[in-house]
């Protein structure tokens, strides 16, 4: 096992240098530059061009495209992000507290939808192909194929406008304690888990199913085990191996990738940040949000890699 982890290690780094260098490429093909964006047009054409030569030239964005990729590597091997191109703010202060709040609403997003995922999916399993199980699959699909903003929406017109009941967007601070950000933004978390039920209810479902229809749950029925026992012991853990991949990739986009959730109801987590940096073509903070999304991604495959070799030992040697 330790061999495994050693080498699924090794190769999520690399995954992650090549990742690292496409965003850094990509960035910097971006049309216009920080400055560009500063400054008005009237500014521009009142500017003598050695004028703006000389502020481009300050600020670094005459540099090579080579040296400033190296310069790139060599701050990630530091773990220095850099620093904004106008403001020269430190990159890392302006990512830390987003992405922190991005990861709690993730968090608490999957805390709360995976107990009632598995337990609608294995309620659905048992009921396959009678009204329980076409209700659930009904549910799911819809709950799924409806865009969240459009989930975001309908809630606050009903939980806001109609009956205020929760704020329809967020009341409390970027600095107040997570709990207080939260507990100020039940819609947005809402909004989140309606959609990651249906998600994973879907995915659980199918594997409960096959699981169930398997040969050795048979046998353990013949064999005069306790349905609740083969349920959640024998099934429940073969069940979850197919659908592990698509829920650790499901949770890493939840970090990263809520940026819908976040304009709607106006929370201060990474998507809505990512927004504002290629907005003011802030291409150093683009690239650290887009670095910590690669890493969000690659961990939880690892993750899910590793408890997939812990659950199906047949695997480890893939």
């Amino acid at each position: 096992m330790i061999s495994l982890i050693l080498r699924r290690g090794a190769l999520s780094l690399a995954t992650l240098f090549l990742l690292a260098s496409f965003i850094f490429f990509a960035t910097e093909v971006l049309p216009g530059d920080a400055l560009d964006v500063s400054l008005s047009a009237d500014e521009v054409a009142m500017m003598p061009p050695e004028v703006l030569a000389r502020r481009k030239a300050e600020l670094g964005l005459d540099r090579p495209i080579l040296e400033r990729y190296l310069g790139f590597l060599g701050g990630l091997l530091k773990f220095d992000l850099g620093r904004t191109i106008i403001t020269r703010a430190p990159v890392a202060d302006i990512v830390a507290m987003p992405l922190r709040n991005s990861m709690a609403l993730a968090a608490v997003t999957l805390l709360l939808a995976l107990p009632v995922a598995l337990g609608i999916a294995m309620a659905a399993a048992q009921a396959k192909g009678r009204g329980l199980d076409n209700a659930v699959s009904g549910a799911a699909i819809i709950g799924y194929s409806i865009p969240e903003f459009v989930t975001g929406l309908l809630l606050i017109a009903v939980f806001a406008v109609w009956w205020p009941i929760f704020p329809a967007t967020i009341t409390a601070s970027t600095d107040d304690p997570l709990s207080l950000l939260l507990a100020a933004a039940p819609l947005a978390v809402f909004t989140t888990i309606i959609g990651s039920i249906a998600y994973l209810g879907r995915i659980l479902r199918v594997g409960m199913i096959e699981v169930m229809a398997s040969d050795f749950v048979e046998r353990l029925h013949l064999s005069g085990i306790p349905r609740w026992r083969i349920l959640l012991v024998h099934a429940l853990p073969a069940a979850v191996i197919p659908g592990l991949s698509a829920a650790a990739l499901y949770a890493a986009s939840l970090v990263s990738g809520i940026v819908v959730v976040e304009m709607v109801f106006a929370y201060p987590g990474i998507g809505a940040e990512l927004v504002r940096a290629v907005t003011r073509r802030e291409v150093h903070v683009v690239q650290a949000i887009a670095l910590a999304a690669a890493i969000c991604v690659v961990s939880f495959n690892l993750l899910a890699d590793l408890g997939i070799s812990a659950l199906d030992p047949r695997t480890r040697n893939a």
